[in-house]
């Protein structure tokens, strides 16, 4: 029984510094992988949007109304998807408690 307790992660913590380091690194490994991905994400955009707009102007400008529009409407159902999975969670977690 005492040995069961033991081994259990809520009353040993083993090297709880070392763990912090590991947490802060793979938060720095994934912002920096982040931010790499949004700044080449960012320059491809305004070059190809200066390409094209070269090309053909109308086309740049439906294309652009287009994304808008598509991301309004995600954004919209987004909202109501996010309402409804904190409400799911609320129910789950009654459930569980009664």
């Amino acid at each position: 029984s005492s040995s069961s307790s033991s081994s259990s992660p809520a009353y040993s913590l083993d090297n709880p510094d070392q763990r912090i380091a590991e947490d802060i690194r793979s938060f720095c490994t994934v912002s920096l992988a982040f931010s790499i991905t949004v700044l080449t994400s960012a320059i491809d955009l305004v070059s190809f949007s200066a390409i094209l707009w070269s090309i053909y102007p109308k086309l740049f400008v439906a294309i652009v109304a287009y994304a808008s529009a598509g991301t309004a409407i995600t954004a919209y159902i987004g909202k109501r998807l996010a309402a409804l999975n904190f409400e799911q969670l609320q129910r789950e977690a009654d459930f569980r408690y009664a």
